[in-house]
């Protein structure tokens, strides 16, 4: 799913009046919850901000940063656990 990168990208070219931000917070709140691209959903969730959020899509995100996605596979277990922790701090921070 590459909706983060797509939001990220209207943010930074698009008049931001003319932008639903609540579309664009589903649509990187929907990739970060299927694990499509944890990452890039944090990023564009920040950019958002909190004002993008509704009740409900904050009660979502704010799930979401408190689930433990630990997922070491392949990765050093320290390289996972710091990534990890770093996305929850931020969708924790534009949850509120």
């Amino acid at each position: 799913m590459k909706a983060p990168a797509a939001v990220l990208a209207l943010l930074a070219v698009a008049d931001g009046a003319a932008l639903d931000r609540g579309r664009l917070a589903e649509a990187a709140l929907v990739a970060a919850e299927t694990g499509a691209d944890l990452q890039g959903a944090g990023e564009a969730l920040a950019a958002l901000g909190a004002a993008a959020l509704d009740d409900g899509r904050r009660r979502r995100l704010a799930d979401l940063a408190g689930r433990d996605r630990r997922i070491v596979g392949g990765r050093f277990a320290g390289a996972a656990i710091h990534d990890d922790e770093g996305l929850r701090a931020v969708l924790a921070a534009v949850a509120g």
